[in-house]
């Protein structure tokens, strides 16, 4: 894959296929390599563009000593995004999904779509006084925090896995998978500090993409939430929901989550 440098920042990524661009945006405790069947679907089409975020692969890690924002997540697709002429199409997943929109809040038109599965800003529930999920949100932040400080990457992925999972989801994971799910997780903490900072919706008023949000019905209240939160601010945009599906949506149910960001892609700006 190569790599692009800006400044002390470089961005790992993947790019495929021919076409207006497409930037694939994974989330956390993951890869670019999340997007490959979406990718061999568009490919034809369009120019597929998959960065690593910052931590995984071979992009660089966030090592500033102060927390890590959504502006700072966002400097690597904005990298991208400055190499890529004409319209841009954004698709972003959980924390990707927060950094997706944050990089068409900064770039404006040059956005035409965006297409976000259930993007994770958990800071919009504590100012938008959702007090029941902010406190679900909040207690995994604070477990976040403590495991990441003692570098408990087992117990962390263990959280991880079940609160998006389902309970017992860690104990069915074969070890091989878990050791992968724990080696991806140092970044996570950083993310956690970015998502969880206050924001308002009106913090995206940048935003001029035709836009959907895509939920689970069987979704975490933390994350309906959200999504509800940002459509009931723009109520253009368009939410529709995953029967059976939950936060990980894009990888349970990946034929339908691609079939229906194919089909918004698309369709006219």
């Amino acid at each position: 894959m190569p790599i692009l440098r800006e400044g002390e920042l470089s961005v790992d990524y993947l790019d495929d296929g021919a076409g207006p661009a497409v930037v694939l945006v994974h989330s956390s405790v993951s890869g670019n390599k999340q997007w490959r069947r979406l990718v061999e679907a568009l490919r034809p089409t369009y120019l597929c563009v998959a960065p690593n975020l910052l931590g995984y692969g071979l992009t660089s890690p966030w090592q500033a000593g102060r927390r890590q924002t959504l502006a700072d997540a966002a400097q690597v697709t904005l990298a991208l995004c400055k190499t890529i002429p004409g319209p841009i199409h954004l698709v972003g997943h959980s924390w990707g999904g927060a950094v997706a929109l944050e990089t068409a809040n900064k770039l404006g038109p040059r956005v035409s779509h965006l297409a976000l599965y259930e993007p994770m800003l958990c800071g919009l529930l504590h100012t938008q006084g959702k007090a029941e999920a902010w406190s679900e949100a909040l207690g995994i932040y604070t477990a976040v925090q403590r495991l990441s400080d003692a570098q408990d990457w087992a117990a962390l992925a263990e959280l991880f896995t079940d609160y998006l999972n389902g309970n017992g989801s860690w104990a069915a994971t074969p070890a091989e998978r878990q050791s992968v799910i724990a080696s991806q997780l140092p970044p996570n903490r950083h993310e956690w500090d970015a998502s969880s900072q206050p924001t308002t919706a009106q913090d995206f008023g940048g935003v001029t993409a035709r836009t959907l949000i895509l939920r689970g019905s069987r979704t975490r209240l933390v994350t309906k939430e959200i999504a509800d939160v940002l459509c009931q601010a723009f109520p253009h945009w368009q939410l529709q929901e995953i029967q059976d599906a939950g936060h990980m949506g894009p990888l349970t149910h990946g034929a339908t989550v691609n079939a229906k960001i194919q089909f918004f892609l698309a369709l006219a700006p």
